[in-house]
């Protein structure tokens, strides 16, 4: 995914590594087979026999004076759960840094808390889990913290724990909003409180779903669900909800995993172009 333009602002996507076996392997649905019956999805979003593309990454925000980074992929030497992400060793930092100074990250925004949008939250030093961007406000919501904190998973305290406890954290309703062109809307189901991103600026529009989708075949088939949802059923009617509010107008879909960035088309069905 290359540099989006919103109006005035700038949203840089920074990628960290590739998601579409995994994706593919938690949703039942997204068989080869079912795959290749979308010719859409190909090339950009799946190859011609049928496996999935896909990535994962941050995305950078320049609105005005604010450097607002939008999720932080999995960060190095963390365990997931999930091969080959485990003890994961990349140059995100780099790639970062060649876009925007960490120390210049003024917020930091998570969509929800699971690994892969967590982990460069902190970065370890001396044994113990420190926050990579200690000049940022990281801004949490409420309830969706107190529903990960409940499950006091090492996600939870080694990613998230760390900012709480050196007062870095701004905790937040999950309608929010960030700056003048910047907000947060909820968008339920991957997570209880989940939220979706709205970008505008000069009567532009942009949306960063974060796992409210995981790739866009699920466009196509909200109903198509991975094995990691806490509620199936709202997140399908969130799916439909906002591909309803997007669909044929002039506002680009950023997908957290999608390998680029398009507008929602609704003819016979729903896609990205």
């Amino acid at each position: 995914m290359t540099k989006i333009k919103i109006g005035d602002i700038e949203i840089f996507p920074i990628y960290e590594t590739q998601a579409g076996g995994l994706i593919q392997k938690i949703t039942p649905a997204a068989t080869p087979e079912n795959i290749r019956k979308m010719d859409w999805l190909i090339p950009d979003f799946a190859d011609s026999d049928g496996n999935l593309k896909g990535v994962v990454q941050s995305f950078l925000i320049k609105s005005g004076k604010n450097n607002i980074l939008i999720d932080t992929c999995i960060g190095n030497g963390k365990k997931t759960g999930y091969q080959p992400w485990d003890e994961l060793k990349s140059n995100f930092l780099t790639r970062l840094g060649n876009i925007c100074a960490k120390d210049k990250i003024n917020i930091v925004i998570n969509t929800h808390f699971h690994g892969d949008h967590i982990g460069w939250n902190t970065v370890k030093k001396n044994r113990e889990y420190v926050p990579t961007f200690q000049n940022a406000e990281y801004v949490m919501v409420k309830k969706e913290f107190d529903y990960i904190k409940a499950g006091n998973s090492d996600d939870f305290n080694n990613s998230v724990l760390p900012v709480v406890n050196c007062g870095l954290v701004r905790f937040v309703d999950w309608k929010y909003k960030i700056d003048e062109n910047v907000s947060l809307f909820p968008a339920p189901g991957h997570t209880p409180y989940h939220v979706g991103i709205m970008i505008k600026s000069k009567n532009q529009s942009a949306v960063i779903s974060g796992d409210l989708f995981h790739h866009p075949c699920e466009i196509t088939h909200p109903e198509w669900t991975t094995d990691c949802e806490f509620d199936k059923n709202a997140l399908i009617n969130s799916r439909l909800s906002l591909l309803q509010k997007l669909a044929n107008k002039n506002i680009i879909f950023i997908g957290s995993h999608f390998a680029r960035a398009g507008k929602i088309i609704k003819d016979d069905y729903y896609s990205l172009i």
